[in-house]
């Protein structure tokens, strides 16, 4: 497969936060915010996509 490491024992660099429960908290929080961020911003975004599209049919109300 292609793989750098020769025996098990040198995978252990592969996992280096996995020991670490706070760096596994950390990390899940930054992609926790990241994630929410990314959804307000969509929805603002569309709020805001479609109030213009409602635009042009508003004269037709009156």
């Amino acid at each position: 497969m292609g793989t750098s490491f020769l025996s098990w024992d040198d995978v252990t660099a592969y996992f280096m936060f996995a020991d670490s429960p706070t760096l596994l908290i950390l990390f899940a929080i930054v992609v926790g915010l990241i994630c929410i961020s990314l959804i307000t911003s969509i929805k603002k975004h569309e709020d805001k996509a479609f109030k213009q599209h409602l635009k042009p049919l508003d004269h037709r109300k009156e």
